[in-house]
């Protein structure tokens, strides 16, 4: 359920863009990294010992939620993760998305649906279908 519900967030922020976008509203999905968290509590403390040395500080992992909310991005930004690429990848590679070097925030192109449109037909249908499950038409 994790990996859909990323894809989920990304897909909405895509739409939302998209519709509401020349009203003034921004969406920019965010990513706040591997963070040692009290998610962690039913995991063997062994382990979580190991995830408070290499994961991110709640605080650390909350940069990307705060700077979505309080900067002031260029209208094309969708996603932001915390971890520092190389200049040359625009788009983040799968690993360096969970444990890379910590840079607080980073604005990436995150990967969408191979739909033909960037992932826009695809968040299209998932709006109508959540509209429709919600009962909004």
């Amino acid at each position: 359920a994790y990996t859909p519900s990323k894809l989920a967030a990304l897909l909405f922020t895509l739409e939302l863009n998209r519709r509401y976008g020349d009203k003034g509203l921004q969406s920019i999905a965010v990513n706040p990294g591997a963070v040692s968290s009290d998610i962690w509590r039913n995991t063997p403390r062994w382990l979580v010992a190991i995830f408070k040395l290499v994961y991110l500080t709640c605080r650390q992992g909350s940069t990307t939620s705060v700077a979505a909310a309080t900067c002031d991005f260029p209208k094309d930004v969708t996603y932001l993760q915390p971890y520092w690429l190389p200049s040359f990848m625009k788009v983040a590679f799968p690993p360096m998305e969970m444990l890379g070097p910590y840079v607080g925030y980073r604005v990436t192109e995150p990967r969408f649906p191979a739909d033909g449109e960037g992932g826009l037909v695809t968040a299209r249908h998932l709006w109508e279908a959540s509209e429709e499950l919600a009962s909004c038409r």
